[in-house]
Order: C-alpha cells, then sequence, then structure tokens
C-alpha cells in the first residue's frame, strides 16, 4: 500500500461505464477507500451497494429484474454518491459482499457483484463541512464557506436519504418546490421542469453509511432538500415531512 509521510494512502477503486457495459473489480479494501467513475453518463452514474445480511446475488438479481426495481430496496444498503470536484468519492466500506450498480434508461440494471476484504490502512479525511440527515431534517451548518470543501455525508436515520441542494428560480418558493415533488409522487419525477437549478446532488444512501465528497458551490443562498418518498409511512416526500432547510455559501 502506497504512503504518503506516516499515513497510508487512500486506494482508488475505479468503476467503469464501457460500451461493453459496467465493470468494476471483483475484490477491493475494505475500511477507507476512494471510488472514482471512468465514462458514462455523468448524470446517471453506477454506485455501490452493500448486500445486507444473509442476502445472495442470486435473490438481489431476481430482485432487480422485476419490473419496479425497488424491489430489490430492502436487500441492499445504499452509498450514496455524487459528482466530486475531484472525481471521486470517499467511503468507509465494512468488510463483506457489495454490488457496482448502473441503472439503465431501459431493462434491468447492471450489477458487479464486489468483495470488500482486508482494510486499506487509510483515514478518512478532514471534513471542512458535517452533515447528518435524520427523519426528516438535515443536521448542518446554516452558513458555509464559497470554494471547494470536503462533505461529511452521514445517514443517522432509520430510512434512506438524499440532499438536493439548489437554488430556486427567481420568485419561486419552497412551497413550489415541494408542489414539483408532490406532482408525481413516488411513481417518478413529474414531467414539469423543476423550479430551481440544481448546485450539487447526494444520490440516495441507506441508514448508518458515511462519506465524504469535495464539492464546490458559489456564493449564494441555497435550499437543501430530500426528494426521497416516505417508505415506512405514507409515501409522500421526505421534504412533505420537513427534510429541507436553507443554506447560506459566503
Amino acid at each position: 500500500m502506497p504512503l504518503k509521510g506516516s499515513a497510508v494512502e487512500i486506494p482508488v477503486v475505479t468503476l467503469s461505464v464501457t460500451e461493453a457495459g459496467l465493470e468494476a473489480p471483483s475484490e477491493i479494501p475494505s475500511g477507507v477507500v476512494a471510488v472514482k467513475v471512468e465514462g458514462g453518463d455523468p448524470e446517471n452514474m453506477p454506485q455501490l451497494a452493500r448486500l445486507n445480511e444473509g442476502v445472495t446475488m442470486e435473490q438481489l438479481t431476481d430482485a432487480l429484474s422485476q419490473p419496479d426495481p425497488m424491489a430489490a430496496l430492502p436487500l441492499v444498503s445504499l452509498l450514496g454518491s455524487a459528482a466530486s470536484v475531484d472525481g471521486q468519492v470517499i467511503y468507509d466500506l465494512t468488510p463483506g459482499a457489495y454490488v457496482a450498480v448502473l441503472f439503465m434508461p431501459d431493462g434491468p440494471p447492471q450489477v458487479v457483484p464486489v468483495t470488500a476484504g482486508a482494510p486499506s490502512g487509510a483515514e478518512a479525511p478532514a471534513a471542512d463541512v458535517s452533515v447528518q440527515l435524520v427523519d426528516f431534517s438535515f443536521a448542518m451548518p446554516d452558513k458555509i464557506a464559497a470554494g471547494p470543501q470536503v462533505w461529511q455525508i452521514e445517514n443517522a436515520g432509520q430510512q434512506w436519504h438524499e440532499m438536493g441542494i439548489v437554488q430556486l428560480n427567481e420568485g419561486a418558493t419552497v412551497d413550489d418546490v415541494l408542489a414539483w415533488v408532490e406532482s408525481a409522487g413516488p411513481s417518478g419525477p413529474p414531467s414539469s421542469p423543476p423550479p430551481f437549478e440544481e448546485g450539487a446532488f447526494w444520490a440516495p444512501m441507506g441508514a448508518g453509511q458515511t462519506a465524504w465528497v469535495t464539492w464546490d458551490l458559489a456564493p449564494g443562498e441555497y435550499t437543501v432538500i430530500c426528494f426521497l418518498p416516505d417508505l415506512a409511512g405514507d409515501m409522500s416526500s421526505h421534504a412533505a415531512h420537513g427534510m429541507v432547510r436553507t443554506l447560506t455559501v459566503e
């Protein structure tokens, strides 16, 4: 393992999207690991998910082949993902069975089994901004500095969560965003354009997961929001339950 001074360098795992499909190494280190993506659509990046205890690849493949891939959600814990300034996202992986998943526009998702084995020995990066996703709110600062910042994102809730960091269109309000989200509900995204511009987005993350990503937000006022449905409740969005707040970047 390469060394930088007295610290172990964080190993980098590459997920590749080629004409042949999704490619991932069959075995990777556990512990602190950086994951980068090569190729594919920046709007639809592959991501890692951990198989829950007792779940087999056959069970997961069967669930993902169903008309609604959401049938696979109870079988895995999503690690979350995002487009990062430095091109990689850092995770702290427990040893065990994982999959790299790429959701396809048509047909079932592509899945590659991955095993996290021996620990990397690396340390997690120091965070400039710490965020906890809980049921249903964001525990985070009200203000942060502009420029590249390392974000530590932890799902401390019981449900899955995501985090959109958006800037509202001129004249738009949070109520307009909620109305836009609820216009489609759990069936998918609304057909009308959103009343905001996206600044950064953290993809769905399962309970108990932690990751680090580097974002560079321009100065301004942002709305932080979770669009996901309340699968354990009334299926309305987490935002409708209060998972929305304002962030100032200065």
